[in-house]
C-alpha cells in the first residue's frame, strides 16, 4: 500500500494551516496600525452605507444601552456617500429606550452649523418638555466655502444630501427607539430649502414638514412626492434674503405664493384658501381636503425679515402658541405618517 496519497494530503492540510496563519497575521496587523496611526479620522471612505458604530441593536434601538445622557446634546458622525457626515443629538430628559419617541430633523441655514440651529429655534428646550428626540444635521461646505445644503444653486455643496437625511433616519433608528411613523423635517432658509426637497423625495419616510423663510429653489429632477406631503411655512413679506416675491437671480426662486399654489396642486387640496388668522400683521391660511388627510398652512408675516419666526401664532383651532418652534411641534403632532 502507498503512502504518497497520504503524504500528499498532509502537505495540503499543512499548507492550507500556514495560509491561514499567515492571513491571521496580516489582519492583526493591519489592527495594529490602524491603531497606531488613528485610521479612522480618514474622510473619504468606499461608498458604503456603514455607521459610525461597529455594533447596530437588533431591536431597532429599543431595549438597548442609552446612546447619551437623556436632557443634553451631544455631536455625533456618521459615514453617507462614502463622506464622514456630523449632527448634533439632543436626547429629551424623559427618554426612555423602551418607549418610542417622534424624532425631528431641524436643519440649519446657510453659513451657519448645527449648533447655531439648535441655538436659534430653541427646540431642544420643548423636546425636554415634550418628550421627542430632535436632531441637528450638519451641512457641508461649498464652494462659496460656507456650510449649506445641496438645493440648487451652483456656489452651494454638491453632495448628496437626500441620501444623508435617508442613511441619517435609518442610523437613527438602529440606535435610538423612535417611531417610525412620527419622523419629520423641519428647517430655517437654506434648511428649509432642503426640507422641500425632501418632501418632493423622502415623503414615504418622512411624515410632515415645517419651513421658516425658505428659500425653494426648482427640484433637480422634478418635484414627484410619493404621497400627498402636509407642509406647514413661514414667510415675512420684507425678506431680503429669500423674497417673498421670488428672485429670478438666484437660481429661479419662484414666489411664495406660486411655490404654495404648486404644493396645493401636487398635493390635490381645494385650490382656495381658508384665512384662519389675520392679526398683528400675521395672516394665517389653509388648503385643506388634500390627498391622505394632507394640509398646507401658510402663515405670512407682513414686514417680516429673514428670522426663525418670533412671536405669538394662533393656528386653525384658534389655539394659541408661544412661538413657531411650539405651533411646528403641535403641526407634527396632528400629522403622523
Amino acid at each position: 500500500m502507498s503512502l504518497e496519497p497520504e503524504l500528499r494530503n498532509t502537505s495540503v492540510r499543512a499548507l492550507r494551516f500556514f495560509v491561514c496563519l499567515f492571513k491571521s497575521s496580516i489582519f492583526l496587523l493591519l489592527i495594529l496600525v490602524c491603531v497606531l496611526t488613528g485610521c479612522g479620522t480618514l474622510i473619504k471612505v468606499p461608498n458604503v452605507r456603514t455607521v459610525a458604530q461597529a455594533i447596530v441593536p437588533t431591536k431597532g434601538g429599543c431595549e438597548d444601552n442609552l446612546p447619551g445622557v437623556p436632557g443634553t446634546s451631544t455631536n455625533a458622525m456618521l459615514f453617507s456617500g462614502g463622506l464622514q457626515r456630523f449632527y448634533r443629538l439632543h436626547l429629551p430628559l424623559g427618554y426612555r429606550n423602551t418607549v418610542r419617541h417622534a424624532l425631528i430633523m431641524n436643519f440649519h441655514g446657510h453659513g451657519a452649523s448645527a449648533q447655531i440651529q439648535e441655538h436659534l429655534s430653541g427646540m431642544s428646550n420643548l423636546a425636554d418638555k415634550e418628550g421627542f428626540v430632535v436632531v441637528y444635521p450638519q451641512g457641508t461646505i461649498g464652494p462659496d466655502h460656507r456650510t449649506g445644503w445641496n438645493t440648487g444653486p451652483h456656489t452651494y455643496p454638491h453632495v448628496n444630501d437626500v441620501h444623508f437625511v435617508s442613511d441619517l433616519i435609518t442610523h437613527l433608528e438602529e440606535t435610538l427607539c423612535i417611531e417610525p411613523h412620527r419622523i419629520y423635517a423641519a428647517g430655517f432658509s437654506n434648511g428649509g430649502s432642503l426640507a422641500n426637497v425632501l418632501a418632493c423625495k423622502l415623503s414615504d419616510r418622512i411624515a410632515a414638514f415645517a419651513i421658516a423663510s425658505g428659500g425653494m429653489h426648482p427640484i433637480e429632477g422634478g418635484c414627484t412626492p410619493q404621497r400627498a406631503a402636509s407642509i406647514l411655512e413661514f414667510h415675512g413679506t420684507a425678506d431680503q434674503i429669500v423674497p417673498y416675491t421670488g428672485n429670478s437671480a438666484n437660481d429661479n426662486e419662484p414666489p411664495i405664493e406660486k411655490w404654495l399654489a404648486d404644493w396645493v396642486q401636487r398635493s390635490g387640496c381645494n385650490p382656495g384658501a381658508s384665512i384662519f388668522f389675520h392679526r398683528d400683521g400675521v395672516l394665517g391660511e389653509q388648503w385643506t381636503n388634500c390627498r391622505k388627510q394632507a394640509v398646507i398652512v401658510h402663515y405670512r408675516i407682513t414686514e417680516g425679515p429673514h428670522v426663525w419666526p418670533r412671536g405669538s401664532f394662533t393656528d386653525a383651532n384658534g389655539k394659541e402658541y408661544p412661538n413657531a418652534t411650539n405651533l411646528i411641534y403641535q403641526f407634527f403632532q396632528e400629522h403622523p405618517l
